[in-house]
């Protein structure tokens, strides 16, 4: 019985010291991993003392006041780059509502400029046209009909009627007389040109019609 004892004994020794072995050489593998370091040592050691490791107070988290807070200082710097964004547009809007403005102001000054500068044009035309009329009218008054006619054809039909009413009734009432049966003016007084619109009155009737007025 006693040998048995130490037999046993022996065999415990041997299994107590492979298993120490293999223990070694698993702390030896995690030391060299990284895995196993001096603070998981001694938190193990801790714990097989009977002793809690120490644990760490989670971070606190933040107060609803100071989320609220960060909002709102978010919500105030959008507002402010909002704004400033709001004004630089009104400026640039201004700006071109001047220019706009300019550019209408000087359209309009050209404008007005044009018609002061055709209307003088055409008192010009007038004035002249009526000199040239005074000084006609007694050459034309000496003339016959036909021959009134040819100098006055060539121009348009204004100024055929405003001569017809510068020279004496008689002689006016000669020209038209004229003009209404003459066989020589009868194509250019008397005909309509084939390719104009329907309705299109004759320059005898033109001349008729305006003299009328």
């Amino acid at each position: 019985m006693k040998n048995f004892i130490v037999w046993l004994l022996k065999a415990y020794a041997v299994v107590a010291a492979y298993a120490v072995a293999i223990l070694a050489a698993v702390v030896l593998v995690l030391i060299g991993n990284g895995s196993l370091t001096g603070e998981r040592i001694r938190e193990a050691v801790q714990a097989l003392r009977g002793r809690p490791a120490p644990v760490e107070p989670p971070a606190p988290a933040p107060k609803p006041a100071d989320a609220v807070s960060e909002r709102e200082q978010i919500l105030e710097k959008r507002t402010q780059e909002l704004q400033a964004l709001e004004e630089r547009i009104g400026t640039r809007l201004a700006l071109m509502r001047a220019e706009q403005e300019t550019l209408d102001k000087k359209r309009q000054d050209s404008i007005t400029a044009a018609g002061e500068a055709k209307k003088a044009q055409d008192e010009l035309a007038q004035a002249r046209s009526d000199a040239e009329l005074a000084a006609n009218v007694p050459i034309l008054s000496r003339m016959e009909a036909p021959g009134i006619i040819s100098v006055l054809k060539t121009g348009d039909d204004a100024r055929f009627v405003r001569t017809l009413r510068a020279l004496r009734p008689t002689k006016a009432a000669e020209v038209l007389e004229a003009l209404r049966t003459d066989p020589q003016f009868e194509e250019e007084f008397r005909r309509v040109p084939p390719e104009a619109p329907p309705g299109t009155k004759t320059r005898f009737e033109r001349i008729s019609d305006e003299l009328k007025k």
